[in-house]
């Protein structure tokens, strides 16, 4: 039996239970991580002032529920950041010295290469660099700079972001900590932790000042720091970030479908549909209405002509991608996105398995366990006169998968009015598309219903989907999934995050605040 909550504990857990008080902050422990790909390119495009793609290049990420973590340094990558840091520091005196040092180039010397050192390293490292460090960089800076001065900031730069300080979120713990203690993260850290969540990149001027003068050690500066972010431009990546893997969206890339059954597909509709999808989320999380209902009973999408042709929408003939209201016995919300659609579709038929495991998995955090070893998960052919539904009957009349497939299919058979491009279909393969459905074994979302539309309503009214959309939102931020340990900091989460009426903006500003947020646990062999 699948339990309603999934994951480390269902929505009607309350704290204090038997063995649990929230008295004193706990928190999971915290591995170290390193810069992303994504946060990689953000943080030397605005340390350096240039355009950065050189990270696309390095090893894949690691993933933890669906969301990029840099848990790990291979020989690899640790090669591959070599070489960027040398190609980034040529481009970044070629393109901005000027904009780099606080003197005319023309006339730097070692004076000036000093003054450039005290506020460079500091940024890099993002927090106050060490005197050890500084003279570190200041001698690199003599070794180029018998060439020239600007071969001597070349050094400094390549230096600093090759650095581990530089690469890795460090959040090291205060002095007298021992191994499992949980200790509060200095200002600099929390800066840090705001501004990649928020940002998907470093702090500014502003956050890095705050962090100096103490302000974020308590909960009512960080929120005050919080909120200002939110109001920036810069936000708006942060929460495409979460959506681009939430959604998994980047599967968009280079993806396929059959010619035949969909001329319109060419080499540039994943990307149109992944900069739709993300204007959709985007405006639910910053427009004029930021409750959770407008995530998922939205019944706008941004479309440009092209996309629209391909996903059969009428209307749209201005060049570029628009906000454009659709029609709402067809379309509603997330679910009704042709990105996701496509995501969740095969390159010839669409794709009821993992239409259904979406949902289970992404909006109710209920977790399902792999099929069988010895069973070849394969998609049955498009055939004329059969519906994908009586094609997919097998899997609810095979004894070794009913378990998981009663709980998949029904969800996902409520699908079937989109094609493998989220095209709306009355038929299939000849047939009647029969799209009723089911949810069965959640906390509070069960019941029948008829379609997208019925079903992204009956989603919206659950508190478990509107939790899970809180905790999938603190796997992003945290950068792995919730655990026992958490359970005090995300009921908080989660409380506030009810007390606002369910804003998104409101649950943001939530996990920033949060005890599993602002603390830390010291790892074994951390004594100090």
């Amino acid at each position: 039996m699948l339990p309603p909550g999934g994951g480390a504990f269902g929505p009607t857990d309350r704290p204090p239970g038997p063995d649990t008080t929230c008295d004193a902050p706990q928190v999971e422990n915290a591995p170290l991580t390193h810069l992303t790909r994504a946060e990689y390119d953000r943080t030397v495009g605005e340390l350096l002032g240039i355009e950065s793609r050189v990270a696309a290049g390095f090893a894949p990420d690691e993933d933890t529920d669906g969301y990029e973590v840099g848990a790990r340094v291979s020989p690899l990558l640790a090669e591959q950041y070599v070489d960027a840091s040398e190609e980034l520091a040529q481009r970044a005196v070629a393109e901005n010295l000027a904009g780099l040092v606080p003197c005319d180039p023309a006339s730097g010397d070692e004076a000036c290469a000093v003054a450039f050192i005290d506020t460079f390293a500091p940024r890099a490292f993002r927090r106050p660099a060490t005197q050890e460090e500084r003279d570190g960089l200041l001698a690199l800076y003599r070794v180029g700079a018998a060439y020239d001065f600007a071969t001597g900031i070349e050094a400094v730069v390549m230096g600093a972001i090759s650095a581990p300080s530089f690469l890795y979120h460090l959040e090291l713990s205060p002095e007298g900590s021992r191994s499992g203690d949980v200790v509060e993260l200095d200002d600099y850290a929390v800066a840090s932790r705001l501004s990649y969540f928020l940002w998907g990149s470093m702090p500014d001027d502003e956050l890095f000042i705050a962090a100096g003068n103490g302000e974020l050690s308590e909960p009512e500066g960080l929120e005050t720091q919080a909120r200002r972010m939110l109001e920036s431009d810069r936000a708006a990546d942060g929460i495409r970030s979460f959506a681009r893997q939430w959604l998994g969206l980047d599967h968009l890339a280079g993806m396929q479908r059959d010619p035949e059954r969909y001329p319109a597909w060419d080499a540039t509709m994943g990307d149109r549909m992944r900069q739709s999808m993300l204007g959709y989320v985007e405006e639910a999380f910053f427009g004029p209405d930021t409750h959770v209902d407008t995530l998922l009973t939205g019944t706008y999408g941004y479309l440009d002509p092209e996309l629209a042709t391909a996903v059969g929408v009428e209307g749209v003939t201005e060049p570029g991608m628009q906000r454009v209201e659709l029609d709402p016995t067809q379309r509603v919300g997330l679910l009704a996105q042709p990105a996701l659609l496509t995501v969740l579709a095969k390159p010839n038929q669409s794709d009821p398995i993992h239409r259904g495991v979406f949902v289970r998995t992404r909006l109710l955090c209920q977790n399902l366990p792999p099929p069988p070893d010895d069973i070849a998960v394969v998609a049955p052919d498009p055939a004329p006169g059969l519906s994908t539904r009586e094609r997919f009957a097998e899997h609810s009349s095979n004894a070794r998968c009913q378990g998981c497939h009663q709980l998949i299919d029904p969800i996902g058979f409520g699908f079937e009015h989109y094609d493998a491009v989220g095209r709306w279909r009355d038929t299939d393969e000849g047939a009647d598309v029969d799209a009723s459905g089911e949810v069965f074994q959640s906390y509070d979302a069960d019941g029948p219903f008829y379609g997208v539309a019925e079903l992204s309503t009956q989603l919206a009214q659950s508190e478990q989907v509107r939790e899970c959309v809180g905790r999938q939102l603190f796997r992003f931020a945290m950068g792995r999934t919730e655990t026992n340990r958490d359970l005090c900091a995300v009921q908080q989460i989660q409380d506030r995050f009810r007390g606002a009426d369910y804003d998104l903006r409101e649950l943001m500003v939530a996990i920033a605040v949060s005890d599993s947020f602002r603390y830390l646990t010291v790892p074994s062999g951390a004594n100090r």
